[in-house]
Formats: C-alpha cells, structure tokens, sequence
C-alpha cells in the first residue's frame, strides 16, 4: 500500500530552503484561481501555500498556459507572473460531464463548413493512463477534454472516439487510409526548430503529414533518478547534455532536442521498466517518461522509494492530429476544436477534468 503523502512526495522539487520568504498563501477551490509570482515563489511553494503538498507543482506546470511561462526549471519563476492553480485536490469528486451548451458564436462558424463530414471518426490509443485508457473513467483524461471540446463547439453529436492499441497503424495506416480522421495523443516537432522534415529521426517523419490543433494537454516529462546518488545531487538541466539518459526506442524524442540535449548518450529500451533496471543497475543516469508513466512503473516494479524526480522538466504537448491530405477537410475539425478548447478552459471545466484525473490517479496508485 502506497501511503499518499510518500507517493506525492516523489513529485516534488529538492528545493534549497534558504532565507527566500516562503510563498503567499493563495487559497484553492474548486474552481481556477489565479496566483501571482512574488519574490520567493518556486512552483513547490506555490503548490505547498495552496494545496498543502509540495509535490502536487505538476498539477500546475500543466496548466494550459503555465508550462510556457515557467519554462524548465519550477524553482526560478518570474516575479509578476501570472499562474493558473487548478482546483484544490479532492474538490472535483466526480469525472466532469462532457455535454456542454455551445456558444451560438462557436456553432455559427463550424456549422457553415459544407464540406466537413457529419460523422467523424477519431482514434486514440488504450494503454496510456490516465491520459487514455477504456478502463479510466470516461475514456482517460486527454478523451475527456476531446469531446467536451467538441460538445462546447457544437460538434459533440457528430464524432465517435475508438480506442485501438496499435499507435504506429493508427498514425501510418488507419487515419492516412481515411478509416479515422482524425487521431489524438501525439506529440509533434517545433519545425521552427527543425525547419525541415528530414531533420527529424526517420520514425517521426511521417508526423509531417498532419496538421495539429493547440496542445490537448501539456505533461511533466520527468526525469527520474535513484536516490542518493551523490554525482546527480547538483545537476543542473544543462548538466544533462552528458548524463546517461533512457527511453524506450519509439517514444518522442524531438522535445529533448528541442530544449537543448543531444541524443549522443542517449540509451533506448523496449519499455519503461527496461529503463528503470538500466537505472538501479548504474547503467544510465536518468529515466526520461511522464511523470504519470514512470509513477505507475517504479510503483509495478516495486522501487517507488527508490527513485525521484529531478528539480527540471521539458514540458511534453499532446495534439489532435488530422491527415493533410485528407479529401473531406478534416482539418476543419481541428479548428473547431480548438475554439473549444479554448472554451473549457476559460469556463473552467478543463481544471475540473484535470483535478479529477490527477486525483484518481492519486487514488488508484494509493490502492496499490
């Protein structure tokens, strides 16, 4: 059995404790609240003021918005700085519905579209919770805030989501063949960075062939390492362009990239646990995963008080993606999507969904 606040714990920041004030308290609800960054604040002082734990920082850095104005180090924000706190832990008891009632504004410009398809089929994976999974409620956390979107775009009634295990097909078979047309939970490259598809590693050129909505969710890409090892204990993120690092071959890599870290010591495996053993075997430094994945698998393997989270992140975008190619312009879709999107998150049901999810998440890792 997992005691909550030890699980919580391997979230949270090694933050120095020196003579910085400690963070004004802002109070949680169950609803947004606003928290603006005074002299002293880490995103662990933050989170410890308003939600009483110093490891729930993540539930913030995800935050649509948040991740951008914090960047990759939670420890050194920006005095001024506004931050969106999601509802307190335990405020949101239930999944949040998806129905909605469209604003007209919203259902006036998707409806006009003739030649967006009355029923759209989309496909995601099943074996990523609490992101998505049939045995999460309503689906998972990213199918969620999908379809309350969609129902906030007036669109609810016209899409099918199905769950099929086999990524690779859905993004190199299924959606290019128009079986599905649209697909979720990919990351996707800056090609502002990249500038040109054949930039990026071979298995992630295909990705050039769709079109993304705005991020569904921003994820804490954690970098887990064992306890006590004393030669980590000051590294920095610019420190981690020599640190042996691991993940599993196939997953996106673009992001590290992206941030700075060169794949010269980079090790792949065939799954997170593969990563995990490399790590308590002193064969790599640090395990690369979402901090839900590597969570749920240090706690499987039975060495959750063995590893934590180092005090730095990348954060890791998840998109809606629709074929470019596609005949039916589905890629109208994604715009409506995206005013939906913006919908939920202004209403607030976007922190709800959130809130819900990490408490689950919270719940069933406890259960263990």
């Amino acid at each position: 059995m997992i005691r909550l606040p030890v699980f919580l714990a391997m979230l949270g920041l090694a933050i120095p404790l020196a003579a910085a004030a400690p963070a004004a308290a802002t109070t949680c609800t169950s609803r947004v609240v606003d928290h603006t960054v005074a002299s002293g604040d880490t995103l662990s002082r933050i989170a410890k003021a308003a939600y009483g734990e110093e490891g729930h920082w993540p539930r913030i850095f995800e935050h649509p918005g948040n991740a951008s104005a914090i960047g990759n180090n939670p420890n050194v924000l920006t005095i001024g700085t506004v931050l969106k706190l999601p509802p307190c832990p335990g405020s949101v008891t239930v999944a949040p519905d998806e129905t909605a009632v469209p604003d007209p504004e919203i259902v006036a410009e998707t409806q006009d579209d003739a030649l967006l398809p009355s029923i759209i089929y989309i496909v995601t994976g099943d074996d990523w919770a609490p992101y998505v999974s049939k045995d999460w409620p309503k689906g998972g956390m990213a199918t969620l805030i999908v379809k309350a979107a969609f129902e906030e775009a007036g669109l609810g009634d016209r899409i099918r989501v199905h769950h099929i295990n086999d990524w690779n097909a859905q993004i190199k078979e299924l959606v290019p063949a128009n079986r599905y047309q649209l697909t979720f939970g990919w990351a996707m490259p800056d090609m502002g960075f990249w500038k040109t598809c054949n930039r990026l590693p071979a298995d992630m050129q295909v990705r050039c062939s769709y079109d993304k909505s705005k991020p569904i969710l921003t994820t804490t890409l954690g970098f887990f390492r064992e306890i006590g090892r004393s030669d980590l204990a000051e590294m920095t993120f610019e420190d981690l362009k020599t640190a042996r690092l691991c993940r599993p071959t196939g997953w996106s890599t673009f992001e590290l990239v992206e941030n700075g870290l060169s794949p010269d010591n980079w090790v792949g495996t065939d799954s997170p646990a593969a990563c995990f053993n490399l790590l308590m075997q002193g064969e790599v430094d640090f395990v690369v995963l979402n901090r839900f994945t590597g969570i749920a698998t240090a706690t499987e393997m039975g060495i959750r008080q063995n590893v934590e989270m180092a005090p730095f992140t990348v954060p890791h975008r998840i998109y809606l993606l629709a074929h470019k190619d596609n005949p039916l312009n589905t890629t109208g879709y994604l715009d409506a999507f995206n005013l939906g999107l913006q919908r939920i998150v202004d209403n607030g049901k976007y922190g709800q969904i959130s809130s819900f999810f990490n408490d689950e998440f919270a719940r069933r890792a406890g259960g263990k």
